[in-house]
């Protein structure tokens, strides 16, 4: 009897044997499937990787879009600068030549009174009054620290 308790146990340690077998094929099969997908993943990754070179030439790119954009945005604003600065100029020069033109010396426009009720006088100091109306917009319109000069350049 001792010889089919022998067998039987040789049974159990073969079909124990057998499944561990399996399970270690099963184990080294996606061992190996990882493996490969990782390497499969690192060569289409590094394929696809940006160069050194790459990165500069989209930086420059960048850097020259963002500067165009901004030297037009100076242009414009300086022309804008300029325009209102022209019109500042010739208003002030209107005011001066209608401030000359009623013989003003050197005072303040808005503290004199027309010498006579003449509808004539009263609409050249309203005109005056309009023009200095229109300077004064005009310089809150301009952008600070832009009040005189070129200063800022």
């Amino acid at each position: 009897m001792s010889l089919d308790g022998l067998r039987a146990w040789i049974g159990v340690v073969e079909r124990k044997l057998t499944m561990r077998t399996r399970v270690f094929l099963v184990l080294v099969a996606i061992a190996i499937g990882g493996a490969g997908a990782g390497i499969y993943l690192a060569v289409d990754a590094h394929d696809e990787a940006v160069s050194e070179a790459d990165l500069q030439t989209l930086r420059d790119e960048l850097a020259g879009s963002a500067a165009e954009t901004a030297g037009s945005d100076i242009t414009r604003l300086e022309i804008e600068l300029r325009s209102l600065r022209d019109e500042v100029a010739a208003l002030s020069g209107a005011q001066g030549a209608t401030g000359n033109s009623q013989g003003t010396s050197g005072k303040d426009e808005s503290s004199q009174e027309p010498k006579n009720g003449s509808a004539e006088a009263q609409g050249t100091t309203s005109g005056a009054e309009d023009q200095k109306t229109r300077l004064q917009e005009l310089l809150d319109r301009a952008p600070d620290g832009e009040s005189g000069g070129d200063e800022g350049k």
